[in-house]
């Protein structure tokens, strides 16, 4: 059985304004020691607890966060170093790391492709536009995200991915959304995500918002954005293989497309989650509490079988490959017919299609994803 492995790096210089992960400031290397340890007495916990057990296979593994980049690459050489001798790495598909552009310095890039088994970086660009790394409470400048993908391609990646942020500006306003496309279109990656910019609670952006001092998009205008940027994709050879990922020629990221595809991950490190298939665990978001005991702290709950095709429907209707007819057969029978119930309906409303062994959200109606899936519960 094919497995992801997730390890959650959760240390920032400072807090985006839109973010709600979990993060916590630190400052050269503070906590990193202590941190790997617990990452590594976590993982043998795993090992016995789920992979001797299901004979599961690692097959991706994804360094997120957080901001990853902000530890140097010993740490990552040693802690992956060690990880090998408790799971079996020897046969990853794919391994990414998450970075910022300020911390992608020539140096080290080139350390990070010849001192560990990273190929695929996702890049946390947001924007291409001075103004609006100022407003989103980014520390690197336009220049820098341009030199970090040079910088990335002259070390040796090719395997290379940007995140985009539109919905910025209200209506009114100059929107530079086709300003950072027309600046992707010239940097000729296989993939990027974009993401509309969302309200998260207890985040700066929901405090501004509230005080009145400042506005961003409203939804009319946000559907302007995504469905030129849906023009935008077709136009340049990218297909939109989930609701905010976009790849050429199959340069899907196999990762995250385990979260669609019903496929477990075990991840590992503060506030991370854990997919199991029929279990779900969580750790506390808190790294004080991880580093003393990163297994005792843990919080699951048994999925029953309701909850896993809640699961599965809400994720897979998000991908071009939609819900397959061969996964729902695996449900009861109550739980079938209420899906092709619910899917005809869906049918008729024009929201659905019914494409060879596939049920999968029509294109024109992509943006409303969420909803169309809450129907289904």
């Amino acid at each position: 059985m094919k497995t992801g492995l997730y390890i959650h790096i959760p240390f920032c210089r400072q807090k985006c304004l839109y973010c709600a992960f979990y993060s916590v400031a630190a400052r050269d290397g503070e906590y990193a020691d202590a941190y790997a340890g617990a990452l590594l007495r976590e993982a043998e916990y795993f090992e016995e607890r789920f992979f001797a057990q299901r004979k599961a296979e690692i097959a991706t593994l994804y360094i997120g966060g957080g901001t990853p980049s902000l530890l140097p690459v010993p740490f990552y050489a040693g802690l992956l170093e060690k990880l090998q001798r408790i799971f079996d790495l020897s046969n990853l598909e794919e391994v990414t790391f998450e970075a910022n552009p300020e911390h992608l310095s020539l140096a080290y890039l080139r350390e990070l492709y010849r001192q560990t088994p990273v190929r695929r970086l996702s890049i946390g660009v947001q924007s291409f536009s001075d103004a609006d790394l100022k407003l989103l409470n980014r520390r690197h400048s336009a220049q820098q995200a341009l030199d970090a993908v040079e910088n990335a391609c002259r070390a040796g990646f090719e395997n290379l991915s940007v995140d985009l942020i539109y919905g910025i500006h209200p209506a009114g306003e100059r929107s530079t959304w086709q300003d950072n496309l027309e600046t992707l279109k010239s940097l000729q990656l296989p993939h990027f995500s974009a993401y509309a910019l969302t309200v998260e609670p207890h985040t700066m952006l929901e405090l501004k918002l509230a005080a009145g001092k400042m506005a961003i998009a409203g939804e009319e205008q946000v559907e302007k954005e995504y469905f030129f940027l849906q023009e935008f994709a077709a136009g340049n050879g990218y297909e939109a293989y989930e609701i905010s990922n976009y790849a050429q020629n199959g340069a899907y990221g196999l990762h995250n497309c385990n979260y669609w595809r019903d496929v477990p991950y075990i991840g590992l490190g503060a506030a991370a989650h854990s997919y199991l298939g029929d279990e779900r665990h969580w750790n506390p978001a808190s790294v004080r509490d991880y580093i003393q005991d990163p297994v005792s702290g843990k919080q699951g709950e048994r999925l029953q079988e309701r909850d896993r095709y809640h699961e599965y429907v809400m994720t897979a209707l998000r991908t071009v490959w939609g819900v397959r007819q061969e996964k729902i057969a695996a449900f009861s029978e109550p739980l079938r017919q209420e899906f092709h119930q619910r899917a005809e309906k869906e049918i008729k409303c024009g929201n659905l299609q019914h494409k060879g062994d596939a049920y999968i959200v029509s294109p024109a109606k992509r943006l409303l994803t969420d909803g169309i899936a809450a129907s289904f519960f």
